[in-house]
């Protein structure tokens, strides 16, 4: 198969059963037939600490492997063909796994801000296994992982770019543990998961407009909204994926993304009742508006006024640090 991939970013000479990781991403995917029915199929699999080309033959198609899929290479490999690996067969990594680290898998043409996926992945190192594995649960679906990382947090506010709602996300998390642990009563790991999760649903809230160029509300974010749409995934990913949270970080992280301070008694949503929730709304607020001001500030660094934007409600004045006016 010729590939350019291969020799750009493929790097073989790592490869080996004890080096690869358990699960790698498919990049590319390719089957043919041989003249004697068999299926011959290549793929490019790619993880952070090894991106290899490998192929296998079968007497049958397995569906469940797919572009951007998961998956993991049974029994060791074998010698080199035409540039590839030869391998007994690849099977999908169709199970949440509690220990992997999902960023990891995050492929260049995904993100090409490599420090934003490495700062994605520390965080949720940091996390310990009930909400990590809470995360890999909710993010296990390749599509659901592609578009979380890929799109925008808004359309036309904060973090209305490709890549924003990652960055968004981490920004969130990270200043919400600073501010944690600055403190005796936030549970900081809460604060983390919160960060990375609290606008994870937005990856299906919005669709890109090939025709237009541009984002647009999906009819679930027309209808829904992400917020209902998070907890109906978390809801899931701890029923399904096996996840075993204790109850009294289930219902905290429930609360911290759903509650609401303002909102009136008929919509049935609570005021918030704990410090995480409080750290969580003031890290998000502050990531958006950061975001806003930047983008409206006056260009070469300049103090002063800047540009208008509606969610600010005025032009943006910058101060300008000392030292840099």
């Amino acid at each position: 198969m010729n590939n350019p991939f291969v020799s750009a970013a493929v790097s073989n000479s790592v490869a080996s059963p004890e080096s690869l990781p358990d699960v790698m991403r498919i990049q590319t995917l390719e089957r043919v037939i041989t003249a004697d029915g068999k299926i011959h199929s290549h793929a490019i699999l790619y993880h952070q600490c090894s991106s290899i080309y490998v192929d296998w033959v079968t007497q049958h198609v397995d569906a469940r492997l797919h572009l951007d899929g998961l998956a993991s290479i049974r029994h060791p490999l074998t010698a080199r063909r035409a540039g590839a690996i030869r391998i007994e067969r690849l099977l999908p990594a169709d199970r949440p796994v509690a220990s992997y680290n999902l960023f990891e898998t995050v492929p260049p043409n995904w993100v090409q801000d490599r420090d934003l996926v490495t700062r994605a992945g520390a965080l949720w190192q940091q996390l310990p296994r009930p909400l990590g594995h809470l995360v890999n649960a909710i993010f296990w679906e390749s599509d659901r992982f592609r578009r979380f990382v890929m799109g925008p947090s808004s359309i036309q506010g904060h973090h209305n770019v490709w890549n924003g709602n990652l960055r968004h996300s981490v920004e969130v998390a990270e200043r919400a543990r600073d501010i944690g642990q600055k403190t005796t009563l936030a549970n900081v790991s809460l604060l983390i998961a919160g960060g990375l999760l609290h606008d994870a649903a937005k990856a299906v809230e919005y669709r890109y407009d090939r025709s237009q160029g541009a984002f647009r509300l999906s009819d679930r974010g027309e209808l829904i909204g992400h917020r209902h749409t998070l907890i109906e995934w978390i809801a899931v990913a701890r029923e399904t994926g096996r996840v075993a949270i204790p109850d009294d970080l289930y219902l905290s992280l429930l609360h911290m993304i759903n509650a609401a301070r303002g909102a009136p008694a008929w919509l049935g949503l609570r005021e918030p009742r704990c410090l995480e929730a409080e750290i969580l709304s003031m890290a998000d607020r502050l990531s958006s508006q950061e975001d806003v001001h930047l983008r409206c500030a006056p260009e070469n660094g300049k103090a002063g006024f800047g540009a208008y934007h509606p969610h600010i409600g005025q032009r943006t004045y910058v101060t300008g640090r000392e030292g840099h006016q």
